[in-house]
Formats: structure tokens, sequence, C-alpha cells
């Protein structure tokens, strides 16, 4: 049975933790994957610096199997889907911090600005859990002034797909598959930078890399 606090705990709540990592699986492994990538970001990645990850919450399926075994740090809502999601990603190797904008936002966003600090990699869905779509939340450029860390905007886009009706048009990849993975140019925020004009800028690189994905697959 389900616990008091929304927690998944009873074997039908198990079942789709497993059955979820095991489409992860069968979807990445077989998948072949073709990476585009900007030089500064392979420089950064090459020299061992941590990065922020920055993708749009509907792009998030295929890079989550991408980056696994990273020991990425996320941030994830404290919902019952939230907690799903969370044991998957413990499964992949992933650092869940759990809150987000709507529960336990600045606990959550204090937590993860210190992972940073520590020189974690993170990821940040700017525009989740709720939206509305392709909206940059404060959160990854407030978090990217405070430990001086690049943010990289990353897309992933597949031949074969499942998108979602929902807010954020979901694209779930099918098995057996092909996908682009882009990377834009490193995207730094200053002390002195204002976190609208930068959230603005921020969108505008992540619609142009999930543009070059696009028209790539």
């Amino acid at each position: 049975m389900n616990s008091s606090n929304g927690k998944p705990t009873g074997f039908f709540d198990g079942l789709i933790v497993y059955a979820g990592y095991f489409y992860m699986c069968l979807m990445g492994k077989t998948t072949r994957t073709v990476v585009n990538a900007h030089p500064g970001y392979d420089e950064l990645i090459r020299d061992g610096k941590p990065v922020i990850y920055s993708l749009w919450h509907g792009r998030q399926i295929f890079l989550t199997w991408f980056h696994r075994r990273q020991g990425v740090c996320v941030m994830i809502s404290k919902s019952k889907d939230g907690e799903f999601i969370s044991r998957i990603a413990k499964k992949l190797g992933y650092q869940p911090v759990r809150g987000s904008t709507s529960k336990g936002g600045l606990e959550a966003l204090t937590a993860i600005i210190e992972k940073a600090k520590s020189g974690c990699t993170l990821a940040f869905t700017p525009d989740g859990p709720r939206g509305p779509i392709g909206v940059v939340q404060p959160g990854v450029i407030i978090t990217a002034k405070q430990s001086g860390m690049p943010v990289i905007p990353v897309a992933f886009a597949a031949k074969r797909k499942f998108i979602v009706g929902n807010w954020d048009k979901f694209h779930i990849p099918l098995p057996f598959n092909r996908v682009v993975v882009c990377y834009g140019e490193p995207f730094y925020v200053g002390a002195n930078d204002a976190v609208e004009q930068k959230s603005a800028e921020l969108k505008k690189a992540m619609d142009e890399v999930t543009a070059r994905a696009d028209s790539l697959i």
C-alpha cells in the first residue's frame, strides 16, 4: 500500500519504477546516437569542468539516458510522480534534489547551488515542472550566477517518437531509433547580469539548439 506522504511503497508502485527503468534501458541501448556539439562544450568536457545542462521539460527523456552514470545532480519535484522519477533517476546514477518552483523551491535551489559550488554537474529543465512551455524560470540563471559555472543549452530530436499531448509536448522516443543530441555554446552569467535579461538570452539559445536538433534528424 502507499504511504500517507505520497511516496510509492507498494508492489504496483515498484512495478512502475522498474517498468520505467526497463523502458529507458531498452530505448537507450537500441538507439543510434549522433552528437552535434559546440567546440566550447567539447573543450569543457575534455578538461573535466562541471557544467549546468539546460533543456526543455518536453525534451528530457533521452538525455536522461545519455548522461547516465555521470553523477549529475537534478532537481525533481516532491510530487508522487516526482518520487517515481527520482527512483528511476537514482537507478541511472543521478543525484536527485527534491523540490520545484511550486513546492520546496527555495530549499531545493539552495541545496543545488551548494552542489554546484562543490563541483557537481547539474541539469535543469527551466520551464518545468508545470510550465509555461519554453519559458526560462530564474532558478538556472541564479545557480549559474552564484556558482560561476557555464550553462550548456542541450536538446535531442528522435526520428521515431510519441509526443504526449500535454502542456510540454513531451517527446517519448521509441526503441530501435536514431537520435541527434545537440549541445550549444557555453552560456555564462556574470555577477552583475540581470536575471530577466539572461533568462531571455538563454531561452533564445535553447530554442536554437532545439531547432538545430530537429533539423539534423
